[in-house]
């Protein structure tokens, strides 16, 4: 069995071929052979434990994850975790790595995929409120589907955002990335990214007009508690997805969208918009949201990904 580092995970797997590999599994016929029980959701107060089992193709994987967002006050990661990748047939175990980069690229690829066939195509301005983990890789996946030439940047702390900015010139040497409030965010971005696990709206509440254009990636709000996006956003979207219809269930901003009269019926979700190659009609002219709850099978497919590169 290989054992891999969180490093050697990042070494290996761009964020490219991991979007390219969430795209064709949607595109690949033979998705009845997934198996995908509800993740298993235990809270210990404010701590999430998940265990997140899927079935595809000839593997098995598995997820054990820890959520602890008071580790932000300590200096540490939000997000701990295991992902182990077994043979379906035999369940000899054939994988196992740090799952915190395969959490962060496959939730990265998800938010690129919905960038990808959701935001205008000439999106060249990205915002992102909240400087972790899923902050960076949302910077990765806006720049691998779209030009993006400036990002304006948030986080309550001060010191994570200075090294947040400091990593992103290092990296990305042509982009201009600068610190911005929330409202400068808005208004000055094509594309807005919110990674936090607040329990209140992150984004500001400003004229309907203010959100025309833009295509906000929700990406924190993964507890029925937890909600990003205000009332008045979700209330006057033109469009609203979401990357799987579990998110109706388990995200307080989809929850609080059902309540205002968004029909999950009528809500396309990832696996709808890839299979039918779906685009917006005026994504330069509308809001638009799109929320990622994230799902097994997503880190089954990242994992597989990488298993075969290293074969």
């Amino acid at each position: 069995m290989n054992v891999l580092s969180a490093e050697k995970v990042n070494d290996l797997l761009t964020m490219d071929e991991t979007i390219r590999s969430i795209e064709q599994f949607y595109l690949d016929e033979g998705q009845g052979s997934v198996i995908m029980p509800d993740r298993m959701h235990i809270e210990d107060g404010n701590n999430t434990s998940l265990l997140m089992p899927s079935y595809y193709g000839d593997y098995y994987a598995t997820k054990l994850v820890g959520v602890a967002p008071d580790n932000t006050s300590l200096g540490k990661p939000t997000i701990h975790g295991l992902m182990v990748l077994y043979s379906r047939q035999t369940m000899e175990p054939l994988l196992m790595c740090d799952a915190m980069p395969i959490t962060a690229l496959r939730t990265g690829a998800l938010g690129g995929l919905g960038m990808k066939y959701l935001a205008k195509e000439d999106a060249a301005s990205l915002g992102i409120i909240g400087t972790g983990t899923q902050g960076w890789s949302h910077l990765q996946a806006a720049s691998t589907v779209r030009s993006i030439q400036s990002v304006k940047v948030y986080n309550r702390s001060q010191d994570k955002v200075a090294a947040f900015i400091e990593r992103a010139k290092a990296t990305f040497p042509t982009l201009h990335i600068e610190l911005a409030s929330p409202e400068e965010i808005v208004r000055n971005s094509d594309i807005i990214v919110t990674t936090t696990t607040s329990e209140k709206p992150v984004l500001p509440e400003l004229d309907a007009e203010s959100y025309k254009g833009k295509q906000i990636v929700g990406v924190g709000s993964f507890r029925p508690a937890m909600q990003e996006i205000p009332d008045s956003v979700l209330t006057d979207a033109d469009e609203v997805y979401v990357d799987a219809p579990s998110a109706f269930r388990e995200s307080g901003d989809m929850i609080r969208a059902q309540e205002l009269g968004v029909d999950p019926e009528q809500t396309l979700s990832l696996q709808e918009i890839i299979e039918r190659n779906h685009r917006p009609q005026n994504p330069e002219e509308q809001s638009i949201i799109f929320k990622s709850v994230g799902a097994a099978i997503f880190d089954l497919i990242v994992t597989k990904a990488l298993y075969e590169k290293i074969r």
